[in-house]
């Protein structure tokens, strides 16, 4: 007699009662795979998949008291046959890169239809790798972004001045907190404009918000 398939077990992390509800309907009773637990943060998530060792973990990216990206991070190497889905209402290319180098098996936006998401369950189950069209197209916009800076690495001091400029310090203030003239803040300012081929103040700000040095209003 052959074996009988055992059915895939899912663990949902999710702090939305909502998409958490409809992401178990999908699981149960669309899928018709095994709900081995449902969590709203990464301390219960990580309880439950220590404990459950699940096939594969649907996880938010954002969570009350941390990132889903903790978990993949804490429990990814002792859960070797666990896979991992990562869903994000975030659309910014460094996460889904940030998500690519912790082996992330498959990542899609919350603006995905249920069909896409229903294919990825099923492919990551299945062993490959999925990412959503809408974020394999911020992967890539990311990697050209990040071809076109080499050569254009900054230094420390750039690094605060650019994170500094784009959460709504002025220079004055800035220039108080490191310790530098307002004229210093300013130079640093025009150096980082010619090295990220930059034209306005706006576009700073923009650029430190997709490339991950502030995160997004």
């Amino acid at each position: 007699m052959s074996a009988v398939p055992q059915i895939p077990r899912i663990v949902l992390v999710e702090d939305h009662t909502l998409v958490r509800q409809l992401l178990a309907h999908l699981v149960r009773d669309d899928l018709q795979l095994e709900l081995a637990g449902d969590c709203t943060t990464v301390a219960e998530g990580a309880a439950v998949l220590a404990r459950e060792k699940p096939d594969l973990a649907v996880v938010d990216w954002m969570l009350p008291d941390g990132r889903g990206f903790d978990l993949v991070r804490a429990l990814g190497p002792s859960l070797p046959r666990t896979r991992w889905l990562v869903i994000s209402s975030n659309e910014q290319g460094h996460l889904v890169r940030e998500a690519v180098g912790l082996g992330v098996h498959g990542f899609v936006l919350k603006r995905s239809d249920l069909a896409t998401l229903r294919e990825a369950i099923r492919r990551v189950l299945a062993g490959e790798t999925y990412y959503c069209p809408h974020s394999a197209r911020l992967l890539v916009d990311r990697m050209v972004d990040e071809s076109r800076a080499v050569g254009a690495a900054l230094t420390p001091r750039e690094r605060e001045v650019l994170r500094g400029f784009a959460r709504g310090e002025n220079p004055k203030a800035l220039a108080e907190r490191l310790g530098v003239s307002a004229k210093t803040v300013q130079n640093h300012l025009t150096v980082l404009k010619e090295k990220l081929r930059l034209q306005e103040p706006a576009e700073l700000v923009h650029y430190a918000i997709k490339h991950g040095y502030i995160e997004a209003p």
